[in-house]
């Protein structure tokens, strides 16, 4: 049978550059194997694909506790770059550079708390409740409720 894992950790047995994966992985046993036997240097969970914040936040802390870095993975568009910038102010062992597809949304909102602009390659991480952003509510409004 085929396993990916250990074709990966070959590659990255025979490579000196850092291997960085994980933006498709499902699962922490997944991550857990990766960074276990040495097949990544860099996790990229996907706080989309994966979960959300507290699962990735565990890939990341598994990896750190190796000796592993993070820069996780972005799949998302609209408020994305939000949950990614939270994402990332948390990590402790963050990389860098972060994978960031700019700051144009369809959503409309307002936040008071950051300029949300990117000065010499950092932006400020907005507080406050949820992602620190008051959604407007005439957006919300527009919007029919999904029932079960």
């Amino acid at each position: 049978m085929f396993d990916w894992r250990e074709e990966t950790r070959q590659v990255s047995d025979a490579l000196s550059l850092p291997i960085a994966l994980g933006e498709q992985e499902y699962s922490l046993h997944g991550f857990r194997w990766l960074i276990a036997n040495d097949a990544v240097r860099i996790v990229q969970p996907d706080n989309y694909y994966f979960g959300g914040m507290i699962r990735s936040l565990r890939a990341a802390r598994m990896a750190a506790a190796l000796g592993k870095t993070c820069t996780p993975h972005m799949s998302g568009g609209d408020l994305g770059f939000l949950y990614m910038m939270h994402f990332v102010s948390v990590l402790p062992n963050a990389t860098p550079y972060h994978e960031f597809k700019g700051l144009k949304t369809g959503v409309r909102f307002n936040c008071s708390t950051s300029p949300l602009k990117v000065v010499d390659g950092k932006i400020k991480v907005p507080t406050g409740a949820g992602l620190g952003v008051d959604i407007d509510p005439a957006f919300v409004g527009r919007h029919q409720e999904v029932t079960g």
